[in-house]
């Protein structure tokens, strides 16, 4: 089976090793090109702690900011292994989604003790300021980076949608199956899709391929890559989402 990697740089190449690890050798198609900030001017008087809901955040933060004493709260382990490389010492990961971190924040901290700074792309998923504001805390934002559509698939992941074998594409959010999806689409590739198996971080990630001709869509059983990897070595352990087609 073929397996298409589709998030963007330098996120791919991480998965892309963590399949190899695994004994699968991808295709890196990224479908969305990551662009970075100049600079993130922020104001941090005030401001009890950082939340990093990708490793995209960190990346952004690292070479243009050099607080490292404020503590850290991260969506996942993967992100606050990232934190703790450049140089955060306080990290928690709620190792899950939006709402499991809104939750662990809630534990950890207190609304009066000061904002929350979300170091965040242009485009997120879920509604993690809100869950948090309606509990009393106060969360700014800081855009560090964007999410770029790109303009075509790669060659060699067209060529293997197109052969007709079983296919496996990894999606790690809603914008890039959206995006996957319209270059299916842009390429005429939608009879081919009944060999495709589309593979999600969660299955909110996995909505926007709902009723569009996958053979399966599959959600990873926790909100987090390894989760993810391992359905690609036993994949007969999870039964699929409905609505693939």
């Amino acid at each position: 089976m073929t397996v298409l990697v589709t998030r963007g740089w330098p996120g791919a190449e991480r998965t892309a090793s963590g399949l190899r690890a695994r004994g699968i050798d991808p295709i890196i198609a990224p479908v969305l090109d990551i662009s970075f900030r100049a600079r993130i001017d922020v104001d941090l008087v005030q401001i009890q702690a950082l939340i990093f809901t990708s490793g995209n955040g960190v990346r952004a933060w690292g070479p243009r900011r050099p607080e490292r004493d404020l503590p850290v709260f991260s969506v996942g382990d993967n992100t606050a292994a990232d934190a703790r490389k450049i140089g955060f010492r306080k990290v928690y990961s709620a190792d899950g989604d939006v709402h499991d971190l809104a939750a662990l924040i809630q534990r950890k901290l207190k609304p009066q003790d000061g904002a929350l700074l979300h170091v965040r792309g242009i485009h997120v998923a879920g509604d993690l300021a809100g869950e948090l504001k309606s509990e009393g805390f106060q969360v700014r934002d800081a855009i560090g980076y964007g999410a770029v559509a790109v303009d075509a698939l790669r060659e060699d992941a067209i060529a293997a949608i197109l052969c007709g074998a079983p296919v496996a594409v990894l999606i790690h959010s809603t914008r890039g199956a959206k995006t996957f999806l319209d270059l299916v689409r842009k390429f005429g590739l939608q009879p081919w899709l009944k060999s495709v198996t589309a593979y999600g971080i969660s299955a909110n990630a996995l909505k926007p391929l709902e009723n569009a001709g996958f053979a399966k869509l599959i959600a990873a059983p926790q909100p987090n890559e390894d989760a993810l990897l391992d359905l690609l070595v036993h994949p007969l352990e999870l039964a699929p989402l409905g609505n693939a087609s």
